[in-house]
């Protein structure tokens, strides 16, 4: 049969792969996987039944590797992994429809390990989603506490158009933000207040 091992190459040849390997990652307990292209794949479609479970571990399993989706270029460790006898690996590796079909070298800054294009693209969609959710995080976080400082002023009676004020409201927000540290109180409003009428950012503190 022939075999379908990966060759040595020039380290310099290789691709960078795309996500580093300090990507945090924390709770990734998900996998965006595709049954119904795996089901209809060349891979599942020729591949034998044992290969196949251990094709599907390997990706799996490169859910927890850094960087996220790629796999150590050791047989060793590999077989570690995969939990059999390192002989036995090496015999299904060698397979031209082995576990490792399709994955390559790659460089991960300064090391060599194994990436598949497809899993790749899988990982780049789960760090790019949780860079979004942290970004709507974040994002829902600014207008909980500008709604709560909106409120903090209107209850220290300024006038709804200050409150109104987009500009200044985001000031004495960072003001708050840098000088009032922790959990926001009815004596921190009252500096902010001060401080923006020092700073000429509103007229006076609260309506007549």
């Amino acid at each position: 049969m022939k075999e379908a091992l990966l060759r040595p190459v020039d380290s310099d040849a290789l691709d960078q792969y795309p996500i580093a390997e300090d990507e945090d990652l924390k709770g990734h307990r998900f996998v965006m996987f595709d049954h119904d292209r795996w089901l209809n794949s060349d891979t599942f479609l020729r591949m034998s039944a044992e290969c196949g479970w251990f094709y599907l571990n390997l990706i799996f399993l490169s859910q927890k590797q850094r960087p996220i989706g790629t796999l150590p270029d050791d047989d060793e460790l590999l077989a570690s992994l995969l939990r059999i006898d390192l002989g036995r690996w090496k015999e299904l590796r060698a397979r031209q429809m082995g576990p490792l079909h399709k994955w390559r070298r790659v460089r991960c800054g300064a090391k060599i390990r194994l990436a598949h294009p497809v899993v790749t693209k899988i990982a780049e969609e789960t760090v790019e989603s949780r860079i979004l959710r942290v970004q709507s995080n974040e994002e829902k976080a600014v207008y909980q506490r500008l709604k709560r400082l909106r409120e903090g002023l209107l209850f220290l009676g300024c006038d709804k158009s200050v409150v109104a004020d987009d500009v200044l409201v985001q000031r004495i927000d960072g003001w708050l933000t840098e000088h009032a540290p922790g959990k926001r109180t009815r004596a921190s409003y009252e500096r902010a207040l001060m401080h923006a009428v020092a700073q000429k950012w509103m007229l006076r503190a609260v309506s007549a």
